[in-house]
């Protein structure tokens, strides 16, 4: 049974200027000890999501289960105990900021009747987790941002949850400071068995430390399924987006309307490749110069308009977008040629307007 169970669930807000609905049919099922990535632009609902996880928001309409319980089933106190098996943090830290560091991780404990004395140890044995053994005394103004974002994961994890939710716990914190936060969570995550749930617009933190990722887009979920999978065959219009140009579809949509416009205008050169492809290369694939063999053997010239190499729940995974000139005759001759050496191939000429048809 998963350890979060969401089924049918809708959100909406009541405004000034009508009903806003946040939220819209989510289905969602997260196992026991799971990386768990929910990534989505701003206001496409992936906080709100996260905020009714636990019931901070409540559902307008669909249910949560929470190992095994429902929780609008619950009674206040119910649902108050079993929020203390879900820690969270924020990417605002949320300290107190009159605390130091030690009395920041006790606060939790305290709340719920813990003895002094017991607080205090295992409030030092989470600093030493977070590499703050040497800060207990020192105020969340004298930290830095990595180092505040690390206390507030201490406290998180005070109360033994068996969940963390991480709602845009990186996104304050530059790239060093972010890899740093995720090499702890993950750690983290492998010696207590801990469910992670983290809630980002960033795809770099999703390839980084994700098993399993919901892509969210205007409250739905369009797009589900392992990292590698999705990273390597993108169907969603967002999820091509969010993985080829890293960026909101629909300001990809006017950049490349700009483009075309400064194409007409002779401002930049026309490219001539008819189809654009994206090829993304496994461990097998990467050893032989395939993209060159290719040429050779089609005796057709290649745009190489992108190369990269990313690193995908670990491991690194190279990709390429590639224009190709030619019939369409060769052209998927040389695709072929391409998946028979195992390489994943996705064609991506004009992909948002395919994927409007799609969504249409």
């Amino acid at each position: 049974m998963p350890i979060i169970e969401v089924k049918n669930l809708s959100k909406t807000f009541e405004t000034k200027e009508g009903k806003v609905e946040a939220l819209k049919d989510i289905n969602l099922a997260v196992e026991q000890g799971d990386i768990f990535g929910i990534i989505g632009m701003s206001g496409a609902g992936k906080s709100t999501l996260v905020r009714c996880l636990n019931y901070l928001e409540v559902p307008t309409h669909g249910t949560v289960t929470v190992e095994g319980r429902e929780l609008g089933n619950l009674s206040g106190k119910e649902l108050r105990d079993l929020r203390s098996s879900i820690g969270m943090i924020f990417q605002s830290f949320n300290l107190l900021m009159q605390r130091n560091v030690l009395d920041n991780v006790c606060f939790p404990l305290q709340i719920h009747g813990t003895p002094k004395a017991d607080s205090v140890k295992r409030a030092r044995e989470l600093l030493v987790t977070v590499g703050l053994a040497d800060k207990e005394k020192a105020y969340p103004a004298q930290l830095s941002g990595g180092q505040r974002q690390r206390v507030a994961i201490a406290r998180a994890l005070a109360c033994n949850p068996k969940i963390l939710l991480c709602d845009e716990a990186t996104s304050a914190l530059d790239p060093q400071t972010t890899q740093s936060i995720l090499d702890l969570l993950r750690k983290i995550n492998k010696e207590t068995g801990i469910t992670i749930i983290i809630i980002t617009h960033q795809m770099s933190v999703v390839r980084e430390i994700c098993r399993h990722v919901a892509i969210v887009e205007n409250g739905r979920i369009v797009e589900e399924g392992l990292v590698e999978d999705i990273f390597t065959h993108p169907k969603s219009r967002a999820a091509r987006q969010l993985i080829i140009e890293g960026k909101d579809p629909d300001e990809w949509e006017k950049e490349q309307e700009e483009i075309k416009q400064e194409r007409a205008a002779g401002i930049i050169p026309i490219l001539h490749e008819n189809r654009r492809i994206r090829i993304v290369f496994s461990s097998n694939s990467s050893f032989e110069p395939v993209v060159a063999n290719m040429i050779l053997k089609f005796g057709e010239p290649v745009n190489i308009l992108r190369a990269d190499t990313k690193d995908v729940n670990g491991t690194a995974r190279g990709e390429m977008i590639l224009g190709l000139l030619g019939e369409a005759s060769v052209q998927e001759k040389m695709i072929g040629y391409l998946e028979e050496r195992g390489l994943a191939v996705e064609d991506i000429t004009d992909s948002l307007s395919s994927n409007k048809k799609e969504e249409q």
